[in-house]
């Protein structure tokens, strides 16, 4: 076999690998690339059981699984930016977090190196894909924003009032959080693991502990994992809390969106007075409950409670608001599950599919997946109503679990951990994952494919053929976070 022959069939055998997965229906945990030219698929069985996929990238070369698999697009155009590794096939690898600015030499995950790049002195804008005809006009947004919000660029194709097409360009503030990871010892990335992201901070920590305690063959106490869903839940409602209050916001339902945000707050004040942090960053790394803090906690949600009844009789009762949000920002079934959406995205288009049916720290509750279709603002809307309630009943039942004092010092992480090991959960915004490879304590390489970076291609999609002035309404349905592309 000569190697043009060898090269077509790890081609060929990396292409239908993973299309055999995709149609087995496991879920793709994440895409990652390494520094030794590989790259590798993670799927999930509906048993638990996880397999990887993987091909050698030839001449910095890999065939490209894009066009028979739209919802990893970004992740291939991603690796071609901070490995070089060249998709062959791909439809459209503009560049995703790089810039004009980014030396043509600099791929910052290829190599060990911390040197700093000479930055070209160009603008920083990457040419945006835009419709092109008589009567269209490019109206941009961003990065810099009226509002006290992070940095996104979005290009509008629009003729009249109404949106051809939106080009959104994310990574503006990128960090270079997995290239900071690199080489840092287990104990120091605790804190910038936790940080990632403010939305997603509990589902960020549970998945680097889950990971670890994986690779330590740790077998965590039944108080702690009850800890640690209080925790996801918490984490969700309060999420959920700020998106149901900015919703009502984007069609002028002033009263609903102040209330919902007094609640939001109250609950986050709440929990920074329990767990001792507003964004409940750190918060699972501690593993004590004292028995006051489950008293605190049974009196902040039913004070919640009674707080989301009249809210909710108040949203409820509003037909206008219905009715404007009905039909708007539609995601078909079939669009939703080509591009690999997760999360409420997901769900509100009709797709049975919550990561914690399948997590292990969830074996003893039953999940309540909502029935909602449409998948249009109202139907996002109504899975996260039932979705904050659920948490409510999840987070009671845990308390019930919760016997007396939780004395146990909190593990420890051992400093010579080594191996791979894949964890994942079920954020706010959807499927997070952490694929993770340690060597005698150090971390070697650390990929986070969160649910918003999943989601940003969706909400683009949903916006087409809508109004200039749904946008708003749309965007704060889906409510992304920009910090977990600008990681």
């Amino acid at each position: 076999m000569n190697e043009a022959t060898q090269a077509e069939e790890i081609r060929d055998n990396w292409i239908q690998d993973n299309i055999s997965r995709k149609n087995a229906g496991d879920v793709l945990l994440a895409l990652t690339g390494y520094r030794d030219n590989q790259i590798k698929t993670h799927w999930l069985s509906a048993d638990g059981k996880m397999k990887a996929v993987t091909t050698t990238c030839v001449d910095a070369q890999f065939a490209s699984l894009s066009p028979s698999m739209p919802e990893v697009a970004w992740d291939e155009r991603e690796i071609h930016d901070l490995f070089g590794y060249q998709p062959v096939g791909h439809p459209d690898l503009r560049p995703l977090v790089r810039t004009p600015r980014w030396p043509d030499t600099f791929f910052p995950l290829q190599k060990r190196s911390d040197d700093f790049a000479q930055w070209n002195d160009v603008e920083p804008d990457n040419p945006a894909k835009v419709v092109e005809g008589e009567g269209i006009t490019i109206m941009k947004v961003g990065p810099t924003h009226a509002g006290i919000i992070e940095s996104g660029h979005f290009v509008f194709s629009i003729i009249g009032e109404n949106i051809l097409h939106l080009d959104a360009h994310l990574f503006q503030n990128h960090r270079g959080v997995e290239k900071a990871l690199e080489s840092l010892p287990i104990q120091e990335a605790k804190p910038l693991i936790s940080r990632i992201c403010g939305a997603d901070t509990v589902s960020h920590q549970y998945n680097f502990l889950s990971a670890m305690e994986n690779l330590a063959g740790r077998r965590v106490p039944e108080s702690v994992e009850w800890q640690r869903i209080i925790l996801l839940e918490s984490e969700r409602i309060l999420s959920h809390l700020n998106d149901l209050a900015q919703i009502p916001a984007g069609v002028g339902f002033t009263v609903a969106h102040q209330r919902g945000l007094a609640m939001k707050e109250s609950w986050q004040k709440g929990l920074a007075a329990i767990f001792g942090h507003r964004f409940l960053f750190d918060a699972m790394y501690q593993e004590k409950m004292m028995a006051s803090k489950k008293e605190q906690l049974q009196q902040l949600l039913v004070s919640l409670e009674t707080m989301w009844m009249k809210w909710r009789k108040l949203v409820s009762r509003q037909q206008g608001f219905h009715d404007r949000m009905h039909g708007v920002g539609v995601v078909k079934r079939e669009d939703a599950e080509q591009l690999g959406a997760v999360g409420v995205a997901l769900r509100a288009t009709g797709v049975s599919v919550d990561m914690r049916t399948i997590m292990p720290l969830y074996r003893h509750n039953r999940i309540h997946i909502p029935q909602v279709t449409g998948g249009d603002v109202e139907a996002r809307f109504q899975v996260r109503l039932q979705e904050v309630e659920h948490s409510f009943a999840l987070i009671r039942n845990a308390l019930e679990h919760l016997q007396g004092k939780n004395q146990e010092a909190s593990w420890r992480i051992p400093d010579d951990l080594t191996g791979e090991v894949v964890s994942y959960s079920e954020s706010p915004h959807g499927l997070n994952v952490h694929v993770v490879q340690m060597k005698n304590g150090v971390i070697e390489r650390y990929h986070v494919r969160s649910g918003a970076y999943r989601n940003w291609p969706v909400l683009a999609l949903a916006v087409a053929g809508n109004a200039v002035a749904d946008f708003p309404l749309i965007n704060k349905s889906f409510e992304l976070c920009y910090s977990c592309a600008d990681r």
